[in-house]
């Protein structure tokens, strides 16, 4: 049985309305997508939310929610509760199968699961518009983790349909009506390219300096997309995450120094190590991996560490068999710019002296401490760092998965057959993994340039296969990722590794690490030896342009069209549509009657001219009420007429709106009133 609402017309849903609010929607949802490797559930989230906001217009439609709203409500609200006490924390068909290794991986899905809730729910124009407050929630979540070209394009969708939906809302609420809504569209159709323009320069001059600012907190490589400041006096750091991504699109880095290093030797100075492959980036799983704290709180007072220069002397327990042979290298760090919360230092480290106790190793060997620390702070680390000939490593006996984690054995969720068929080639003539690991290196080297401007990977497209078969140029993310993955695929455990190349040696031997030092490099493990690191980005020709910004600016659509496939053309074909669209019915609006309340508006201006020109003038000074009554004195058959005329337009400005029925009424009141005035001045003419 349909039921009608209170309101009538006016309470009708709007199809364009809901179609905005469901644009809204997506684009949270798309940036979860690009976060979140498990597709099944992003396409699921997707799925689910069409089919609520069906649902919900054709519920409000039929006035199903006018009977069981607060029950629906109640419901949906017990089943998001029992979802969150149940399922928060554990992986099961409502949560991503990478929630654990993705960056925010819990509040992407717990927000996701939000927007579908609310997509059932959607019983009136507020509730839709609503539906922008978990994805702004969503976008801020995933903003670190998204290239500046994907956050530009989604906050430009977002707000042009948020600020569609603002301007619509308001006009529902304040005239109660839905019926002239291809007239009124043009308007809001206006406002939303005018905030999407505006968004997107926003996005230009605001939104790519904050982006730079925020991953030179990060652990990684500056991933590329960005432009870091050269010599800016910005303040650079890094802090551990849980996972990164690669081959983002260009890059630049600055020559600001970020840590002062005293050593013997110029080395690698490791910070953060990452194991597991996505098809995208890399990631560290959150929960059941091997991490220690090397001070031991429950110790007597009487044993706590030894306080020598102001540091304590922390013992880095083995998370590997360490090498056979090695030599004792000391390390002497400062930082000198930023904040940080990793403890770099040489592979593997076996003893830090550290300013605080609040040090933990985590199954990597990587070094991070609970509260991070500031510019100025010094540390020491001693490594022992592996001695190895090629011989030695030649030598070496393939490692299983009893010697080492098999997470470093894993490739991507579904192999490809086309990396398959490359190793076998490489490797055929190889009976040794020293050999193997060399041949893989020397064809990435040999067949894939180094660029800072290299272009991002393709939406849905496998990282390490898009730059050894397509675009064959990138950065060291893109490098290391592919030959730890070739690796992996000989059946040789490897894994990345970031942080820094060892720097400008001073004249007093010391170290200055810049943010150009930046790096990421390969590990492969070798049993008696350890973790051995390979640099595939050192053979490779550098074919970054020194002018980046005029063959930028000439490639733009070209880069946009490679990352982001057909939707930056059927970006620019919608935006033109709906200009056009907007030109068209604003000319036609000019010639039409417009919307009821200026229908109204005109009734009652055109009265009023018509009593002026029979003698009775509205002061400036005068509100209607009084106007009206000046009309009573002077016209005493007219009173009926102007006081109704006058009651609609306080109404229309003042109440609840008016609608089709009011306009009517408007105008036979006009009518009653040049009717009048013919009357009583025969020789009157409007």
């Amino acid at each position: 049985m349909k039921v009608t609402g209170s309101h009538g017309s006016a309470n009708r849903p709007s199809l364009w309305f809901y179609l905005s609010g469901l644009a809204v929607a997506f684009c949270g949802l798309m940036a979860a997508r690009l976060v979140i490797q498990d597709e099944r559930f992003t396409t699921m989230m997707m799925a689910l939310v069409l089919m609520g906001f069906a649902f919900s217009f054709i519920a409000r439609l039929q006035g199903w929610f006018e009977l069981t709203t607060g029950l629906f409500i109640r419901w949906l609200f017990a089943g998001l509760i029992v979802y969150a006490l149940f399922n928060f924390w554990t992986q099961g068909w409502v949560l991503p199968f990478d929630v654990e290794s993705t960056y925010g991986g819990t509040a992407i899905a717990f927000l996701s699961w939000l927007v579908v809730f609310t997509s059932f729910m959607l019983a009136s124009d507020e509730h839709v518009l609503f539906i922008a407050v978990p994805v702004v929630a969503l976008l801020g979540v995933t903003a670190p983790a998204l290239s500046s070209h994907q956050s530009f394009w989604l906050s430009t969708l977002f707000l042009g349909n948020t600020a569609f939906l603002l301007s619509y809302e308001n006009y529902r609420r304040m005239y109660h009506t839905a019926k002239p809504e291809v007239r009124f569209l043009r308007a809001h159709v206006v406002v939303a390219l005018s905030c999407g323009v505006l968004a997107a320069l926003t996005g230009v001059i605001v939104g790519m300096p904050l982006r730079d600012t925020s991953l030179r907190l990060s652990g990684a490589p500056l991933p590329p997309g960005l432009s870091a400041a050269a010599d800016s006096g910005q303040s650079a750091g890094s802090f551990n995450r849980p996972a990164i991504l690669v081959g983002s699109g260009p890059v630049s880095l600055s020559d600001q120094a970020v840590l002062e290093v005293k050593a013997s030797e110029p080395l690698y100075w490791r910070g953060s190590v990452y194991t597991r492959y996505t098809g995208r980036g890399w990631a560290n799983p959150r929960f059941g991996f091997y991490a220690r704290d090397l001070f031991d709180a429950t110790l007597p007072f009487a044993e706590f560490p030894e306080r020598r220069d102001g540091l304590y002397s922390l013992q880095v327990p083995p998370v590997s068999p360490r090498p056979t042979r090695y030599r004792e290298v000391t390390q002497r760090f400062k930082l000198v710019s930023g904040a940080s919360n990793i403890v770099y230092g040489a592979a593997q480290p076996v003893e830090v002296r550290f300013p605080n106790l609040s040090v933990r190793v985590d199954a990597t060997g990587s070094l991070v401490t609970y509260y991070g620390y500031r510019v100025g702070t010094e540390y020491e680390v001693v490594s022992h760092v592996p001695e190895a000939t090629p011989e030695d490593l030649r030598r070496a006996p393939p490692a299983a998965p009893t010697i080492v984690s098999m997470v470093y054995f894993e490739v991507s969720p579904e192999p490809s057959q086309r990396l398959v068929n490359l190793v076998r080639k490489l490797t055929a003539d190889h009976d040794n993994n020293y050999d193997k690991v060399l041949a893989l290196k020397n064809y990435i080297e040999s067949t894939c340039d180094y660029n800072l401007n290299a272009p991002a990977v393709p939406m849905g497209r496998d990282a390490v296969e898009f730059f050894l078969f397509d675009s064959r140029q990138g950065y060291c993310d893109l490098f290391s990722s592919a030959l730890a993955v070739l690796a992996r695929y000989a059946g040789i455990p490897a894994r990345v590794a970031t942080g820094f190349l060892s720097g400008d040696r001073q004249p007093d031997g010391t170290f200055i690490v810049r943010e150009k030092h930046r790096h990421q490099w390969t590990e492969v493990y070798f049993p008696g030896y350890g973790w051995i690191a390979f640099d595939p980005t050192e053979g490779a020709r550098d074919v970054s342009s020194g002018n980046n910004r005029d063959r930028k600016n000439r490639n733009l659509w070209q880069m946009l069209t490679q990352r982001f496939g057909h939707l930056p053309t059927a970006l620019a074909v919608a935006a033109l549509s709906l200009l056009l669209f907007a030109v068209v019915n604003e000319l036609r609006g000019r010639r039409s009657s417009g919307y009821a309340v200026s229908r109204l508006v005109r009734s009652y201006l055109h009265a009023v001219r018509m009593l002026e020109k029979a003698g009775i003038a509205r002061k400036a000074w005068m509100t209607p009420s009084e106007y009206a009554a000046l009309v009573q004195s002077s016209l005493p058959e007219l009173a009926e007429p102007i006081w109704a005329l006058t009651r609609l337009l306080e109404r229309s400005e003042y109440g609840h709106g008016v609608g089709d029925a009011e306009v009517v009424q408007a105008e036979r009141h006009l009518h009653e009133i040049r009717a009048g005035l013919k009357k009583r001045y025969r020789l009157w003419h409007r």
